[in-house]
């Protein structure tokens, strides 16, 4: 893979930019402004994409260890260059919702302070990092549906966000398990080093656990049948995260289902959100 896709992680900021659709369609129930849908995938992509760039100059002397073949500690990508490039990406981000009002660009400056602030030190305080991830990650949603901002769009948006947050969370928790040994080597206080392997775990689960089985609620709550069909892959690739081995290697495995999950969910609410009246239509 080209370095520069590698270094601002292309897949997951192709997932952010998905994150800003769905909050967009799931807040207008499809009632579409693609100017303003095109500008909110390109703000969170940017903002992401440099978020994930300065996380990589961050965490150079821990990626020797953990993962010796990314851009920086390969030397495909100074350090140098690896900063303005995330620098960049952001503030074309936060430019970019300029354009879209005041509460747009409040929201995506925010955001790429709070991830300068989690890559410099908030990364390093554990479980506080965790939420700042799941925090800015559960924002890409929203975002999307600030750029509707228009009728009931905060009672459409708050249910995949505060799902996404929750998946983001136990992901991000995981993460620190299969991270386990380069962080324990650098000082850097995650559930996994400073409560052990098996209580990071545990911890993981109950959030996965309470995110599966308040999973249906949205059914009740305005999205349609297509949602619960969405549902069930969902369950399935999640349960099998919650199964997996509890030891570093089983949190790798993990890691990767619930980016699955992530997905999974999100076509839930992108594609639970179509009016009945447009199914009944296009769908006879």
């Amino acid at each position: 893979m080209n370095p520069l896709l590698k270094l601002v992680r292309i897949h997951n900021v192709i997932g952010a930019g998905f994150g800003a659709f769905t909050g967009y369609v799931a807040s207008s129930m499809w009632q579409i402004d693609p100017r303003e849908l095109v500008l909110a995938i390109l703000v969170v992509s940017l903002v992401a994409a440099g978020g994930y760039a300065i996380n990589d100059v961050y965490d150079v002397e821990i990626d020797r260890i953990n993962k010796p073949d990314r851009p920086i500690p390969s030397g495909a990508i100074s350090v140098k260059a690896a900063t303005s490039l995330s620098y960049g990406f952001m503030g074309a981000g936060v430019f970019l919702s300029v354009v879209q009002g005041y509460v747009q660009f409040a929201v995506a400056l925010l955001t790429s302070i709070a991830l300068v602030l989690y890559a410099r030190n908030l990364k390093r305080t554990g479980f506080y990092g965790n939420l700042v991830v799941a925090t800015t990650t559960a924002l890409s949603l929203f975002y999307g549906g600030l750029s509707f901002h228009s009728g009931f769009w905060v009672q459409r948006i708050w249910i995949p966000v505060i799902y996404t947050f929750l998946l983001t969370l136990s992901r991000e928790i995981v993460k620190g398990i299969e991270d386990y040994r380069g962080d324990l080597a650098n000082n850097v206080r995650t559930l996994a080093t400073t409560r052990g392997v098996t209580e990071a775990w545990r911890v993981a689960r109950i959030s996965l656990i309470i995110t599966e089985v308040t999973s249906p609620a949205p059914l009740f709550l305005g999205y349609n049948l297509i949602y619960g069909v969405i549902l069930v892959p969902f369950l399935i690739v999640t349960t099998r995260a919650v199964l997996s081995e509890t030891s570093e290697t089983g949190a790798s495995k993990a890691r990767s289902l619930l980016k699955g999950s992530a997905f999974l969910g999100m076509l839930a609410f992108a594609l639970g959100s179509l009016p009945v009246q447009f199914l009944i239509y296009n769908f006879p």
